[in-house]
């Protein structure tokens, strides 16, 4: 890792500042909104690439192809939503502009890019001489903490509870992108992953206005996606990924 604890501070808090910033208490329109959104990410994501670029980082190279095709059933969890419409509810008539759409695709993939940067690439990296395990664990817990941000936008008990059962969910998938980023040593398919779960569970559920028949069937169907990759994470851990002697390095 080139950068010095300090430096990880300031660019974290960075980050922190840029997501926590209120721009709902503006009160514009949601296009507005979510316009400034990609703008203040968009100069996050400026930032941190002139990090990179400075120290002559290339965060894009692979490594390791093969373990790539053993996370290919992580793409279970990015349709997740999706899969619970399969055990009841429907789909409305796009509710949603196209433009609305497209935003939300930009406004996910800045923020999946500084995600990914902070959490996977500074935090993950920083921990270089823990073990694989350690590593996964605390970037995935740092990274569901993180998500108590949304709290600058509660307005109700519902939008709290909201928000703790997204830490909880974060924190899983936290952990899969740890493994996705330990054992492939690349940040792009993090960014993918990471980018295809918030565009297609969020986005496109929003979009075509998706709901499940009640909501015990649709957390139901989540957290059974949830068990089902935990045991196969598991498994690829104890069988294969454990004997991979190369801890990741910056």
């Amino acid at each position: 890792m080139r950068f010095k604890f300090s430096d990880i501070l300031l660019y974290v808090l960075i980050f922190i500042f840029v997501n926590a910033f209120p721009v709902e208490l503006l009160r514009l329109n949601e296009e507005l909104t979510l316009l400034i959104h990609i703008l203040l990410r968009g100069l996050l994501v400026a930032f941190y690439i002139y990090l990179l670029v400075r120290e002559r980082i290339n965060i894009f190279k692979f490594a390791n192809y093969k373990n790539l095709l053993l996370f290919l059933p992580f793409l279970l969890a990015v349709c997740s939503n999706f899969i619970a419409l399969a055990f009841g509810g429907s789909t409305n008539i796009p509710s949603k502009s196209t433009l609305w759409l497209v935003m939300m695709a930009v406004y996910f993939l800045f923020g999946v890019f500084c995600e990914e940067f902070v959490f996977r690439f500074l935090i993950h990296g920083a921990l270089v001489n823990t073990t694989p395990i350690k590593r996964i664990l605390a970037s995935a817990g740092i990274f569901a903490l993180m998500h108590l941000l949304n709290i600058v936008n509660v307005r109700s008990v519902d939008a709290l509870l909201s928000v703790a059962i997204q830490i909880v969910y974060a924190f899983g998938i936290g952990i899969l992108l740890g493994f996705i980023y330990e054992y492939s040593y690349s940040l792009v398919p993090c960014i993918v992953f990471h980018f295809l779960f918030n565009f297609i569970n969020t986005g496109l559920w929003t979009y075509f206005g998706a709901y499940c028949l009640t909501d015990l069937q649709y957390y139901l169907v989540n957290i059974g996606v949830g068990f089902v990759l935990a045991v196969y994470t598991a498994c690829i851990y104890f069988f294969v990924l454990q004997k991979q002697s190369k801890y990741f390095r910056q």
